[in-house]
């Protein structure tokens, strides 16, 4: 979130305007996805053009990495004891119907036959249908430090982190 505001003080009775950043941690705990990577970039870059003060409160969670959410219902787990799954995972699999229910795509998966005879599709890659719950966002952290870096150059910055 970003906003324009114009502060009152002793010194400056007809206000101070400056750019006030800041992450909504009541949405995603705070962090950072390809629209609040461009909203943070857009505010700090206003600041520079303007030369206004750049003032960024930190509380966040840093990139988000999401999980497809019609797939959490889905992925079904076998342990190397099924009996203690504190023996730990074999793999994480999909039923055959589940699999071929999803976009072509969506997730990669290598048949394997149980000795049930039930096919299951052992997950080795889920790609998701969604644009910004994976490694995109990571992309924005670097533009976010390279726009910090010149906020600093160029205009009054100061970031708090809570």
């Amino acid at each position: 979130v970003a906003w324009k505001c114009s502060l009152k003080t002793p010194e400056y009775p007809a206000g101070r305007e400056i750019v006030l950043i800041g992450n909504d941690c009541t949405y995603q705990s705070g962090s950072f996805g390809v629209s609040e990577d461009d909203v943070f970039a857009a505010a700090s870059k206003y600041a520079r053009e303007t030369g206004l003060p750049r003032l960024y409160i930190s509380c966040n969670a840093g990139a988000r990495i999401g999980l497809v959410e019609s797939l959490k219902s889905e992925i079904q787990a076998e342990f190397v004891d099924p009996a203690d799954p504190t023996s730990g995972l074999k793999y994480l699999y999909l039923s055959r119907e589940q699999y071929d229910s999803l976009p072509e795509g969506s997730v990669i998966a290598e048949p394997l036959v149980e000795e049930n005879g039930e096919e299951r599709m052992v997950l080795s890659d889920i790609i998701g249908d969604v644009h910004g719950i994976g490694v995109e966002n990571l992309r924005g952290s670097g533009m976010i430090a390279g726009e910090t870096s010149r906020a600093y150059e160029e205009t009054l910055t100061l970031s708090y982190v809570t």
